[in-house]
């Protein structure tokens, strides 16, 4: 198939810049694609039952695509897997996962000390699940996902001609023109696989386990993580001390804690020529599902905690605040392996709104005060007359007020547990960045910077 590089394929756009303010570019980019799963095990303290179940029974209501809008939701079947049936490991699988550094091991003492440690190193969780993974062939079903007709059956090789979810989900931009004249020269495939690369090697499997700790667990926590950082250095040791007397008058209540395992689909040209020249044709599509080439690496783990009941005692208002405390430790945890892996950060809409710089982005995304953002925007290529790129332009920074768009948020709840400030939130719906519009507006889009 003749090649036809077309990063987004936005033949229609020449220049995005120029969008008028009612066209959102989100859709005008290749997004990430995000397949949420949880993990569950056994409780590990008999109080901890009941809000164990409204964790669990919380993340089966989450609308993932609504959620995480500037993903796409690219799932199999599983939504959750049981740790019992997830296989064993070695320590030569643990270790090619990663070394476990002092700071997981001291992380497991004080989860031991509270009766909240499982039996598992987070190494060994992640080696089990990449482990599932390998054994029930999670990265040939997800590429065969991306190539399928649609309406193929999960696990089945079906490959469709249009490549129509790689169009769907990569091509959004592609004008009725080039797609007219591509389906007229029977080149629709060759114009396709320019977006084919970028949708794979950024398809992403994440695996959130959940615990349950009082505050008193929850600062044990945070103070052995900082004292490691510290090290030997008495004053700043001393300052340590004071802090955690400050977090024990302000840190009331129970905390969920969400832990996020991020797995990327391992992708490349040369795969991609595998595939296409090894199984395209219907008599060898299926023998894609054994072949070892095809796999899912291990990018890294996140743990965040979100403040939930002050008590375990059953009330009206129990199970509203286990669920919300859910929704915003996940929420947290995402936002974090966002920072940490900047592959695996999306870019959003830039705005003007009264006169400022602005975007639907704030406390869940994890948006701080200060953040630097990158600014992009969208370029002919000068390569390709049909294909725009995003070039950036320049920074902006989020303001001090950040908008609380995480859930529950303006909501008081009786009986919710405490938490340090969270600083002051935005009174728009939106958060406000320093800089002045101009050639930064609307067309543009924003990513977290390094």
């Amino acid at each position: 198939m003749k090649k036809v590089i077309l990063l987004t394929a936005f033949a229609a756009l020449a220049f995005v810049s120029n969008v008028s303010a009612q066209e959102d570019p989100d859709k005008y980019y290749i997004r990430n694609s995000l397949y949420m799963i949880k993990l569950d095990e056994p409780c590990p303290k008999e109080l901890y039952k009941e809000p164990y179940k409204i964790m669990s029974a919380t993340f089966d209501t989450i609308n993932f695509a609504k959620t995480y809008e500037r993903y796409n939701d690219f799932a199999l079947t599983e939504r959750t897997l049981e740790l019992s049936k997830l296989p064993t490991v070695t320590q030569a699988e643990k270790d090619a996962i990663d070394k476990e550094t002092k700071l997981e091991q001291i992380t497991n003492e004080v989860l031991r000390e509270n009766g909240l440690k499982n039996s598992l190193t987070e190494p060994e969780y992640a080696a089990r699940l990449m482990k599932y993974f390998t054994q029930n062939k999670y990265a040939p079903k997800l590429i065969a996902k991306w190539y399928n007709k649609p309406g193929t059956a999960i696990g089945k090789t079906n490959f469709d001609d249009d490549l129509t979810t790689i169009f769907e989900l990569g091509v959004k931009g592609l004008s009725q023109e080039a797609l007219s004249n591509a389906k007229a020269t029977e080149n629709l495939i060759s114009v396709a696989k320019g977006s084919t690369n970028k949708l794979l090697s950024n398809t992403y499997v994440c695996v959130v386990r959940y615990g349950y700790m009082d505050a008193k667990e929850a600062i044990a926590l945070s103070t052995a993580v900082l004292q490691m950082t510290l090290g030997n250095n008495a004053l700043a040791q001393l300052a340590l001390k004071k802090a955690s007397d400050i977090m024990e008058k302000k840190i009331k209540g129970y905390f969920v804690r969400a832990n996020a395992y991020l797995f990327k689909l391992d992708w490349n040209q040369e795969l991609q020529n595998k595939l296409e020249l090894e199984y395209w044709d219907k008599a060898n599509q299926a023998k894609l599902m054994t072949d070892p080439a095809f796999k899912l690496t291990y990018v890294g783990k996140s743990s965040k905690r979100a403040p939930a009941a002050m008590s375990l005692k059953t009330s009206a208002t129990l199970d509203k605040l286990i669920a919300r405390g859910t929704a915003r430790a996940t929420d947290a945890a995402i936002a974090a392996l966002q920072r940490d892996h900047e592959e695996f950060r999306p870019m959003t809409s830039l705005h003007v709104i009264d006169g400022k710089l602005a975007a639907y982005i704030g406390m869940k995304e994890g948006v701080e005060s200060g953040d630097k953002f990158n600014v992009y925007e969208a370029v002919q290529s000068a390569n390709d007359p049909n294909v725009v790129e995003w070039k950036e332009i320049g920074t902006i920074k989020a303001g001090k007020e950040i908008w609380d768009n995480r859930a529950g948020a303006g909501e008081e709840i009786e009986g919710a547990a405490t938490d340090k400030e969270d600083g002051k939130a935005s009174a728009v719906p939106y958060t406000v960045f320093n800089g002045k519009p101009g050639k930064m507006g609307e067309g543009c889009m924003i990513r977290l910077a390094k």
